[in-house]
């Protein structure tokens, strides 16, 4: 990591109060070099919700989602998939940055009735090391956020991190089981308020998500989940986001207005894929449920394919093709950006529910496969009905309806009619396809994960025009993998300027994350 700006970080920011002495300040009540862990959480909590919109923006060019508009030019790695250690490199720096903050609240709140917040960050930190790991997979994991201690961390094994954040999780879910949350860390835990079951399941919800990717590959000191379940609904952070600058729903002021009600344009630029559209306008399959909530003109929304530039390439709407209205005052409060208001998920029930359904076919955890898969495909649709106010507009009975009309709609594809699936293998295609469609432009960086993991959704052919609604490879691709596909992107240049001897040596095309197939 940037280690100089690292330690300036640590120093000045509210993380490590010792530092004041390191740099014989005075004390200064404008400037505290000290905070409490009833302070420091909420806003990491808030950071962490706030990453996943940069997260998502990384993962949707590369998964299919979204590709350039036509009109406009000088796209460069972005169709090409040449990475350099210029690209994506927030996800670096504002991963550890928030880590950072969490090691803090960890570090000050070991003692009396703090031990909520000391658990809690605990999950945080497993939550945010996971993005990484399943970004960069080795990355400076014990030697890291030690300031002036360390100041060219080494790189820990990718493997040996997983199995770190799962005895981790393993004690978040021990303590909260058991504990009964104190006042002080109710008035500040806005996710959950103190409820220390929901906390356990959330934690056990992220083992399964691990198990998942890699119990093949890592001897998990447990490698069983726990008995006190998984998350009931979708994970929102919501600590009051406002029509203000600097307090909007992320989603919302990346991709549809900023505060003062001017349109980012840039959004426009952007158009989705003929790819991910066909799972919605009967290429593939037929979706008039969800189609109709993801994009501004349903079935009419202007396509591009990734790489192509002639005059003719889709263009994008204004502001969003993903916003359903009309100007900043006009609009539905549904869909993917539903409002300056909204809460921003961590973690989507329809992927817990996904995860299960495939858990359940090797046996990790019990439950009917089919139930789990359908359950998932209406969680999906029931949070693209969540309004800007995070509430659900639709009934249980609306719920099956839609999953009724939507496997009536594809009598033939084992996508969606699950029981048509023949083998698992076909089963964990349904479930990832499925998981495809949920995570369209909302967790896009965790499709792309899946993808690289299983190579579901399957692409076919040779990335061209003509093929466009099999494959969401870049026409324009460099890359010399024989799916035409990067395997990751690069390490950040910082890391290369300031701790060169121990970044490992990576190749885009070829290196891939360990638990990728």
């Amino acid at each position: 990591m940037k280690t100089s700006k690292l330690y300036i970080y640590i120093c000045l920011g509210l993380s490590l109060a010792s530092c004041s002495k390191a740099l014989d300040i005075n004390d200064n009540p404008n400037n505290p070099t000290a905070s409490t862990p009833q302070l420091v959480f909420p806003q990491a909590l808030v950071a962490t919700a706030r990453a996943v919109s940069t997260f998502n923006s990384y993962g949707s060019q590369l998964v299919g989602y979204r590709a350039n508009g036509g009109g406009v030019s000088g796209w460069g790695s972005i169709i090409s998939y040449n990475f350099t250690t210029t690209d994506f490199n927030g996800l670096w720096s504002t991963s550890y940055d928030i880590i950072n903050d969490l090691k803090y609240v960890e570090n000050t709140a070991q003692v009396g009735n703090q031990m909520d917040f000391y658990y809690s960050a605990k999950l945080l930190k497993a939550y945010n090391f996971m993005n990484l790991v399943d970004t960069y997979n080795d990355i400076p994991y014990t030697d890291a956020l030690k300031g002036i201690a360390s100041l060219t961390p080494k790189y820990d094994k990718a493997e040996d991190i997983y199995k770190s954040l799962g005895s981790q999780l393993d004690s978040v879910i021990t303590y909260f089981k058991t504990s009964s949350s104190a006042q002080i860390f109710k008035s500040s835990d806005f996710l959950y308020k103190g409820d220390n079951i929901k906390w356990a399941q959330l934690a056990n919800t992220l083992k399964l998500k691990m198990l998942i990717k890699a119990k093949n590959k890592i001897q998990f000191d447990k490698a069983t989940l726990d008995d006190v379940g998984f998350i009931s609904s979708d994970v929102i952070v919501d600590p009051g986001f406002a029509k203000n600058d600097g307090k909007q729903n992320p989603m919302w002021n990346s991709w549809a207005y900023l505060f003062d009600g001017s349109t980012i344009t840039a959004a426009s630029q952007y158009a989705p894929t003929p790819y991910i559209m066909a799972f919605y306008n009967g290429t593939t399959l037929t979706d008039n449920g969800r189609i109709a909530l993801v994009y501004k003109s349903g079935a009419s929304t202007p396509v591009n394919q990734l790489g192509y530039q002639q005059d003719d390439a889709g263009r994008g709407a204004t502001p969003s093709s993903w916003f359903l209205g009309t100007d900043a005052t006009t609009y539905t409060g549904k869909g993917i950006l539903k409002g300056s208001t909204a809460g921003q998920p961590i973690m989507l029930l329809s992927e817990s529910y996904f995860l299960q359904a495939e858990a359940a076919i090797t046996g990790l955890v019990s439950g009917d496969v089919t139930t789990l898969f359908e359950n998932g495909i209406k969680a999906s649709y029931n949070y693209l009905n969540f309004n800007e106010s995070d509430v659900t507009t639709v009934s249980a009975s609306d719920l099956t309806t839609f999953l009724t009309t939507y496997k009536t709609a594809n009598p033939t594809s084992a996508l969606v009619n699950i029981a048509l699936a023949t083998t698992d293998e076909k089963k964990l295609e349904a479930i990832i396809t499925q998981k495809y469609i949920a995570f369209n432009f909302i967790f896009s960086h965790e499709a792309w994960n899946e993808y690289r993991r299983t190579k579901y959704p399957a692409i076919s052919g040779a990335p061209s025009t003509a093929n466009k609604y099999k494959t969401f490879v870049s026409i324009t691709s460099e890359a010399t993998a024989a799916d035409k596909l990067p395997t990751r992107i690069m390490y950040p240049n910082t890391e290369y300027n300031y701790n060169s001897a121990n970044v490992p040596v990576i190749d885009k095309y070829t290196s891939k994350i360990f638990w990728a197939k």
